[in-house]
């Protein structure tokens, strides 16, 4: 009997859910404890069986589920947790990362003095990812016309996913999109242009 469970995010941060079972324990109970985030908020996580349902929200609190879909609630300490599961929290990937590279107004290539040291950042953390997905999304101030500015929204995209080519990443695990000026991260009226809107997200999984 496996238990099937769907997350619930509470707070800024989702659940993260730890299997006893990935951990070699392929007979029942099924084993589910929840996780903080690195910043120590909890989610919340409601965990299905044959015979009924229960939510765990608490940092550390689990579920065994037994063979026959009983569902009995557990608490352990972090210690314990990361001692008897070590192997599997080491497997786990890690969390993605997010950062933000700004551009000098109207150029797709040329970045804004700040983002050098953005720059180095990244280029040290695909250096040491395994197999990185990587996400860029370009984004434009509210200065130009609709059509303009999803075209150097792409074109700011495209230049970073080039860049992050000659890093070494297969461009296969690269998707490049542009937004215009639909997603704003300084709010302004249109036509104005504002220098922290015109940027690229990359978010590295």
């Amino acid at each position: 009997m496996k238990a099937a469970i769907r997350s619930r995010a509470l707070v800024a941060g989702a659940a993260f859910v730890l299997l006893a079972l990935l951990a070699g324990c392929s007979t029942p109970p099924d084993k589910i404890i929840l996780l903080p985030d690195p910043e120590g908020k909890v989610g919340a996580v409601i965990v299905h069986s044959a015979t009924g349902e229960q939510t765990i929200n608490k940092a550390y609190a689990g579920v065994d589920v037994t063979s026959s879909g009983a569902i009995e609630t557990t608490m352990d300490s972090q210690a314990a947790v990361q001692t008897r599961y070590a192997e599997v929290l080491a497997a786990r990937p890690p969390r993605p990362v997010t950062f933000t590279i700004f551009f000098l107004f109207d150029s797709a290539t040329d970045l804004a003095p700040e983002s050098a040291a953005t720059v180095k950042q990244l280029k040290a953390v695909l250096a040491t990812w395994p197999a990185p997905e990587v996400l860029v999304v370009g984004h434009t101030d509210l200065a130009g016309s609709q059509e303009w500015d999803d075209k150097l929204s792409l074109r700011r995209a495209q230049t970073v996913a080039a860049f992050l080519v000659k890093e070494g990443i297969p461009a296969r695990q690269i998707e490049a999109a542009g937004r215009g000026k639909r997603e704003p991260l300084v709010p302004t009226a249109d036509g104005v242009p504002n220098r922290m809107n015109r940027r690229t997200v990359i978010t590295i999984q």
